[in-house]
């Protein structure tokens, strides 16, 4: 075998050991323009593209600096997945994605960056179990359909999650706290189904200029501070949470969420 060949194997096999360790190692800022980027180079550790083996770009800490942005991916279809990986100091966007279909971005840390992550005429898509802290704008989409956010934490961020023209997205079982704005939506953004939700501590919980799915008919969100009766004791609020005078609201309001911690019970004691 050449020498040149034996010496790719080697960092091949040098960057699937970090995968399969866990620990994060540092990288430089990834760009991947095109499906056939996805490289050992750009921080893939394995995987072919496909539903079955998805190209996998895990456990790397990236500090963008002066780079605008931590791992940029525009006009690809093969199926990815970035898991396990710590991005800050982005000047425009921690993860970008663009003209980008069949992502999914797990298990990651997005810190101080300008957006934690940005959706650009993006689709079928899917964020999960993501920490989105102390960004500008933690969730930014524009024109980006039919995608997926769920079980994340946005703590602290100017705006948490900001959709412009973006339809029928789906966000579930997310923790949205001390946020000046939780939820925008915005330029038409329609059809969009925000459910099971926890809203703590924030300035505004939600705003939206157009007919959104804020319950499935039976639940909704939490949303801290928020109190009605609850006649039946079935954990929902007898009265709608009202988002918008246009008549978006929350028909179901939750009396408690699983992410919230519950107040202490009433006692007789001093």
């Amino acid at each position: 075998m050449k020498r040149g060949a034996i010496l790719a194997s080697v960092v091949f096999v040098f960057i699937g050991l970090l995968a399969v360790g866990g620990e994060p190692a540092n990288h430089q800022a990834i760009v991947i323009s095109n499906d056939y980027e996805f490289t050992v180079e750009n921080g893939v550790c394995s995987g072919q593209g496909t539903y079955e083996d998805p190209y996998i770009i895990a456990d790397w800490v990236i500090d963008a600096g002066y780079d605008d942005y931590g791992i940029k991916i525009h006009g690809t279809s093969r199926h990815f997945i970035i898991r396990n990986v710590e991005i800050s100091g982005a000047a425009k966007s921690g993860i970008y994605l663009s003209y980008v279909q069949n992502g999914v971005v797990e298990d990651c840390t997005l810190e101080a960056n300008w957006a934690g992550l940005t959706l650009n005429f993006s689709s079928f898509n899917k964020v999960l179990s993501t920490e989105f802290m102390d960004n500008v704008d933690a969730f930014r989409s524009y024109f980006s359909h039919t995608n997926q956010v769920m079980d994340c934490v946005f703590d602290n961020n100017d705006t948490a999650l900001w959709l412009d023209a973006s339809n029928e997205n789906r966000l579930t079982g997310n923790l949205f706290q001390d946020s000046h704005m939780a939820v925008y939506l915005n330029l038409g953004s329609v059809g969009n189904t925000i459910l099971n939700n926890a809203f703590v501590g924030n300035l505004h919980n939600a705003r939206t200029d157009d007919p959104n799915v804020w319950d499935d008919g039976e639940r909704g969100n939490y949303w801290h501070g928020f109190e009605a009766i609850d006649a039946d004791v079935d954990g929902i609020w007898d009265a709608p949470y009202v988002i918008s005078s246009d008549g978006d609201q929350d028909s179901f309001p939750l009396v408690g969420h699983a992410l919230v911690e519950a107040p202490p019970a009433a006692t007789c004691s001093p």
